[in-house]
């Protein structure tokens, strides 16, 4: 998660947008209202939807009249159903939607107010951790989600966890997994003994 670089008031103008859009280098920003809660979002392809009149010399067909205004406010152009997550959202899940739908970002909120975006890089950037920091992280996570799971070996290889917790019963072998799945930079997790 990312703080969001811009965002935008539902009264802003398309111009003022594609202006901010421009100079901060944002793909995406989350629309709010006056109170600040979330009311959409608005891309790159809503600001210029509409905003180019067809060249009369680039065609021999005559091109049509005058055609309607484009629109002028930021919430005729915006996206009204987001999908948004929480701080505490699942990573996994997240990523699956944005995969499915072709989602460049998505934002995070607390209590219907924008905190942060989440965007593709966010996610790889998860994936590219070097394996011994999520070596390191996974034991911290086994020590201090059960301290009782001591003596677990543990190794990670291209995010592939394999845990060893010799003479560890079923129980403790689901726990074990369970935390490992929470680690950042876990793709799968293997427990010896399953």
């Amino acid at each position: 998660m990312t703080e969001p670089r811009l965002v935008l008031d539902e009264d802003a103008t398309v111009v003022e947008a594609a202006a901010a859009f421009v100079e901060r280098g944002v793909i995406a920003a989350p629309v709010v209202d006056g109170a600040g809660m979330l009311v959409g979002i608005v891309t790159e392809i809503d600001l210029l939807r509409d905003r180019f009149e067809p060249d009369p010399r680039a065609t021999a067909r005559p091109v049509s009249g005058p055609s309607d205004p484009p629109p002028l406010k930021v919430s005729e152009v915006m996206t009204r159903r987001v999908t948004t997550t929480t701080e505490n959202g699942d990573a996994a899940e997240l990523a699956e939607r944005m995969v499915h739908t072709r989602l460049r970002c998505v934002p995070v909120l607390r209590e219907g107010r924008v905190v942060g975006l989440v965007n593709r890089s966010d996610l790889l950037r998860v994936h590219t951790r070097p394996d011994h920091a999520v070596r390191d992280d996974l034991l911290a996570a086994l020590a201090a989600g059960a301290p009782y799971l001591h003596g677990w070996q543990v190794s990670v290889h291209d995010g592939v966890a394999r845990l060893d917790g010799d003479g560890a019963g079923p129980e403790e072998r689901r726990l074990a997994a369970a935390i490992a799945r929470t680690v950042p930079g876990v793709a799968r997790v293997l427990v010896d003994g399953e």
